[in-house]
């Protein structure tokens, strides 16, 4: 079997401007290099690079490959004379390559993640020929992205109709193509990158975005919702497919279908456009604005290759980076700490991956330091190119957070479950807490580890809040203040002053007390609280309801909403308000602002936010 590789695509992407996608490093590696020995540990014969350039040949020249490798301008000089993979855009595939030699036998077919996304990757059998794409799939903003109901989508056609400018311009989406012999009328509208059979007649349909169309099928006033697949032979009038749907004829066996769904490939699985190696490489060169140490971490499966990308464009300008792999934002936060890393980076979400710089105490970034990243990302190119920094794979610093864990746990305790969606520490938490007797207490973690509340038959729902007070106790026995942030509920201060103990605050804009709040961690860590909270009951053989009895009543109301308000207006009003039961926050990248009023009773605090509220609609209007 033979792979024939596109490598024309140039990229705009920091510090690699101009360069071929091809020379993008991936864990310091090329990524054209990672792919050929990856064909040629899967037993791959032969290898031709499609328009190459010298920068790419003086990479092949420089490396030592069994596997021969040719070179040519297009697909007209290749004699498909073997079975043929066809990789029209470069990516770090993750396929089952099983598979992949049980179809190379049959006709040609196209790779399609389980999204039904394309992979731009083709098999074709010995002896095909092989043939450029009339047109290539392009990124643009989706109709559909937001719509998820079929009337939604008749909304949609419905507004396209009534103008018809806008209508010749979205009536067949990017990346789609219909063939010649198929027919799609003027009252159709279809989205993104769907794949169209031969002989299809469609009149009077909405299809949403990543649609499969096999042959011979025939749809009529029918709304088809993305990532949809309609095998061959299908005939619909009138009718409403959901998202996601599969309609398979009964007679059309599953590895006759010439529409392959196979696994993702690595860094294009679910992720939004702007989730692309590109985009990666960018944010990671931009962190370097900040601090020229980074740790970065990941928390699911999907976000492994971003966070690698993003580690070597860090890298690449000139920063040393911990790479702390698979872990809860609690425990980058601890791991952070102990190698002095100004700036954290971690990348979750399953559907959407989210950036998320953090500075070292667990605070987002100052709203300066996230100017600067974005000014960074946003640039066309660095002036300077930095000498390379140090990817340092560091996942056994961990450890060090499971021993200082360790050091907190009292000798007994409760019989201890734990409830957690990250496996990973829940597994961790379990093997912990592992071992106690007597009444049973039930810990429910945060996904990201940085929150914790407890539950009990006899107590209930012990809150977050709840649980940081009672720390208080832990630390007076250490001798040390508790280090709050400075928007946590003001009565903390009394409960301080009754049990004879401190309280100071800090925030995300003064390093003042930020060594021991970060030293500490319960703000920031939910598994070093409950310890915390373990350890008070320990220490003044308190059962749960009697340390709850303890703590004064807080109650806190939160209204967000949007506003016109500038940021900066919003953190003069907070600096100037005397009332410390009030506190106002909105993030660099929103228009929302958080109101939060704190007091001993709901009804208080329900009427501090609604005297607020009216306070800062009446400064809009000024404005």
């Amino acid at each position: 079997m033979q792979a024939i590789l596109y490598c024309d695509k140039r990229t705009e992407c920091i510090p690699l401007q101009n360069c071929p996608e091809a020379l993008l490093p991936l864990c310091n590696v090329p990524l054209l290099e990672y792919l050929l020995q990856y064909i040629q540990q899967k037993g791959f014969r032969k290898t031709v690079l499609l328009a190459v350039d010298e920068r790419i040949r003086h990479l092949i020249d420089g490396l030592h490959f069994t596997m021969p490798i040719d070179y040519a301008n297009s697909l007209e000089a290749i004699h498909a004379d073997m079975p043929t993979l066809l990789l029209r855009k470069l990516c770090v595939p993750d396929w089952d390559f099983g598979e992949l030699f049980t179809l190379c036998h049959q006709g040609a077919v196209k790779l399609f993640h389980s999204d039904s996304t394309p992979t731009f990757a083709e098999l074709h059998p010995r002896g095909s020929i092989l043939i450029e794409p009339e047109q290539t799939a392009t990124t643009e903003i989706s109709l559909f992205r937001h719509i998820h109901t079929p009337a939604e989508y008749r909304k949609i056609q419905q507004e396209l109709l009534l103008s018809s400018l806008k209508l010749k311009r979205y009536r067949i989406g990017a990346g789609t193509i219909l063939p010649e012999n198929s027919f799609a009328d003027e009252l159709t509208i279809i989205g993104n990158d769907c794949l169209i059979g031969e002989h299809v007649n469609i009149s009077g349909c909405c299809i949403g975005d990543g649609v499969q169309i096999g042959n011979d099928v025939n749809l009529k006033n029918s709304v088809i919702c993305r990532k949809s697949f309609l095998s061959e032979g299908t005939h619909l009038e009138n009718t409403a497919v959901p998202e996601k749907a599969m309609l398979c004829s009964d007679t059309l066996a599953p590895e006759k279908r010439r529409n392959r769904i196979l696994s993702h490939d690595g860094i294009c699985e679910g992720l939004p456009e702007w989730n692309t190696a590109e985009t990666a490489l960018k944010a990671g060169s931009a962190l370097t604005s900040v601090s020229g140490k980074i740790a970065i971490g990941y928390f699911q499966e999907e976000s492994e290759i971003f966070a690698e990308t993003a580690a070597c464009g860090a890298v690449s300008h000139g920063a040393n980076v911990w790479f702390a792999g698979n872990c809860a934002l609690s425990q980058l936060i601890h791991f952070g700490e102990k190698f002095s890393c100004p700036v954290l980076f971690w990348v979750h979400g399953e559907k959407k991956i989210q950036l998320q710089p953090f500075n070292r105490g667990g605070f987002p970034l100052t709203e300066q330091q996230a100017h600067r990243i974005w000014q960074a990302m946003e640039a066309d190119t660095f002036r300077q190119r930095f000498p390379s920094g140090k990817l340092h794979h560091a996942e056994e610093g961990l450890s060090l957070w499971e021993e200082s864990c360790q050091k907190l746990l009292p000798p007994f305790h409760q019989e201890i479950t734990v409830s957690c969606a990250n496996q990973a520490l829940r597994q961790t938490a379990q093997e912990l807490f592992s071992g106690g007797t007597g009444k049973r207490m039930t810990l429910s973690l945060s996904e990201d580890g940085t929150k914790a509340t407890v539950f009990t038959a006899e107590t209930g729902m012990i809150r977050h809040e709840q649980l940081l007070l009672l720390s208080l106790l832990s630390f007076q026995e250490m001798q040390q203040p508790l280090i709050l942030p400075e928007n946590f509920h003001p009565m903390a201060e009394q409960f301080a002053t009754e049990q004879h103990a401190k309280i100071s605050r800090v925030s995300s804009f003064s390093e003042k007390n930020a060594a021991l709040y970060r030293k500490q961690g319960v703000c920031m860590d939910g598994i070093k609280l409950f310890l915390h909270f373990l350890r008070v009951l320990h220490l003044k053989q308190y059962t749960p309801e009697q340390a709850i009895a303890l703590l004064p009543e807080l109650c806190t109301v939160q209204h967000e909403f949007h506003t016109s308000l500038t940021r900066q207006k919003i953190e003069h009003l907070q600096q100037e308000n005397s009332d410390q039961r009030i506190f106002l926050s909105m993030p660099a990248d929103s228009r929302f602002l958080t109101l939060r009023a704190h007091a001993n009773s709901l009804e208080t605090a329900a009427e501090l936010c609604g005297f607020w509220e009216k306070k800062l609609q009446s400064l809009e209007s000024q404005h």
